[in-house]
């Protein structure tokens, strides 16, 4: 295998972890309890960020050049076919079916329904003094999906101001900028978004902070921006050998990249426990966040590290990663083994365990009978390619 297609399996298998790291986050306070159930959780927003900016590396990666190399209108169709393809179909499957199956077991009606088929249920704030993304509490989940859709349609302005840029020293200062950018915009909706949202939006009480600064896209643009940014480097350093010194150095720092995040959950944990620290603890773990996952993907993609990431199995992993994070609320009872509604830790991590594989079990057969047929199927249609992010992952 090639370099560049175990840098793409890489990222396929980074798909995975970020996609179980998720589901373990939110499985945990269903099946354990106490401080370990409590602990574990704060893994799910960890995950989170881990996919906004692999989104940003990967879409450089795959369609950052044709942007601006191919026709404006050619580049523009291409990637709207190929992310409708990739998001819709299955999206639209567990939308249907949830509504349709609250709507007939409990006359339940779904007000939102629009915002949540059209994925922009979190560009709003609320509606009928309600948290949009809450309006319908089994498909909550689905508002990463609506953020996702906001990086699509910034990602065609973000390729063409960044055309210009071939200078490694020009992409780390933008990196720098961004993270700073990142970290004053944090400081600013802390200070000032509750009393913004209060006058904009004084329907909803008790949860715009929550909306703003989590389930709203916009602070999450950063994220994004900063996998954009790692995939420009990782580019820039490609197309040459490192020496032993760059490796060394990249070494070093990928562990600690590691490290630190994984010491971020345990921040998150302690953060109500320590109400004065509370935004410093915030502020501290969206950096790690950022700057972590950004150098643990330029290493893991052109220095060899976490090779395991690219073997087959985490691979098709990786491959149904989506049905992963989509199905996975409604599995989790799935793997309540045992008796005890208390589990001790090693009965806890056993769920966890069962729980991700039931999950990535029922996603492959997802996957491969709703993700790939139809995403093939609409490819076809319209007369498009795969990226190379699919056709090389199936080739490792």
């Amino acid at each position: 295998m090639n370099d560049d297609q175990r840098f793409i399996g890489s990222l396929t298998g980074l798909r995975f972890v970020a996609a179980a790291t998720v589901a373990v986050g939110h499985g945990a306070p269903s099946l354990g309890r106490g401080w370990p159930a409590e602990l574990i959780a704060q893994v799910s927003s960890i995950g989170m960020t881990m996919f906004f900016v692999l989104s940003g590396f990967v879409l450089w990666l795959n369609y950052a050049r044709r942007f601006q190399a191919e026709h404006v209108a050619a580049a523009l169709r291409e990637f709207a076919i190929a992310r409708f393809a990739r998001l819709y179909p299955m999206y639209a499957v567990v939308v249907i079916a949830i509504v349709g199956y609250l709507a007939i077991a409990r006359g339940f009606s779904a007000p939102s329904l629009g915002f949540i088929l059209t994925m922009t249920q979190a560009w709003f704030p609320v509606q009928n003094s309600t948290m949009l993304v809450a309006v319908v509490p089994s498909l909550q989940h689905l508002w990463s999906i609506s953020v996702e859709l906001f990086f699509y349609l910034l990602f065609p302005f973000v390729c063409f101001a960044l055309a210009g840029v071939v200078r490694l020293s020009t992409m780390i200062w933008l990196a720098l900028a961004n993270i700073l950018a990142f970290a004053l915009t944090i400081a600013a909706f802390f200070t000032f978004g509750d009393a913004v949202l209060q006058a904009l939006v004084p329907s909803l009480q008790h949860d715009g902070m929550q909306w703003l600064t989590y389930y709203a896209p916009y602070l999450h643009v950063a994220q994004f921006l900063a996998g954009c940014f790692a995939a420009m480097i990782y580019q820039n350093r490609s197309v040459s050998q490192p020496d032993a010194a760059e490796r060394r150095t990249v070494t070093a720092v990928f562990w600690l990249s590691v490290a630190s995040l994984a010491c971020a959950p345990v921040l998150l944990f302690l953060q109500p426990r320590l109400p004065g620290w509370s935004f410093s603890i915030e502020l501290a773990v969206r950096l790690i966040e950022i700057v972590g996952f950004s150098i643990v993907f330029v290493a893991a993609s052109g220095y060899g590290h976490a090779r395991w990431l690219s073997s087959r199995t985490i691979i098709i992993g990786g491959e149904c990663s989506y049905s992963i994070y989509l199905l996975h609320p409604f599995l989790i009872r799935l793997a309540m083994i045992g008796k005890s509604d208390a589990p001790g830790v090693l009965e806890l991590l056993l769920r966890l365990g069962l729980f991700v594989a039931i999950v990535t079990a029922v996603a492959w057969i997802t996957y491969m009978l709703i993700e790939s047929p139809s995403r093939a199927w609409i490819r076809r249609a319209f007369g498009t390619s795969a990226p190379c992010e699919v056709i090389h992952a199936k080739a490792s």
